[in-house]
């Protein structure tokens, strides 16, 4: 075996127990809110005029599961569907003022857990993981 063998199979160790860790911590990373509510919130607050058929592209849903994901966020008062401007028939995504705090709160919670975690790492190797984490999920799309 190789090192580089090696290494892969760390890796892929490495992301079994993370999303196994993930799973189990979920409710307490997201502060109660569902991931995939935690989720659709976030996207919205990313990225500009977004709709509901943004997000079942960019997240792989149908349709149908993200509009009844949506309308729950609406009935928690944490979101809004608005009239574009310019089709009608088209709703554009907004969070309401109670949205935006409950996912600055999460963000929070999120960021003193990491930081917890990370907390005796050199700033030199917080940098790099942080790069590289990155570089490895977005080139997953």
């Amino acid at each position: 075996m190789t090192a580089q063998d090696e290494a892969l199979d760390a890796i892929h160790e490495a992301i079994i127990l993370f999303s196994r860790n993930s799973r189990v911590r979920a409710n307490n990373m997201y502060d109660d809110l569902p991931f995939v509510a935690y989720t659709m919130l976030s996207y919205v607050r990313t990225f500009p005029l977004p709709t509901a058929s943004d997000l079942a592209e960019r997240y792989g849903l149908e349709k149908s599961t993200v509009s009844r994901q949506l309308s729950q966020l609406e009935e928690d008062g944490l979101l809004r569907r608005v009239a574009h401007p310019s089709r009608p028939r088209t709703k554009l995504l907004e969070l309401t003022d109670t949205g935006r705090a409950r996912l600055a709160r999460v963000r929070q919670l999120q960021r003193k857990g990491l930081e917890e975690r990370l907390g005796q790492w050199p700033d030199e190797d917080v940098e790099t993981f942080s790069r590289l984490l990155h570089r490895f999920v977005t080139e997953l799309d």
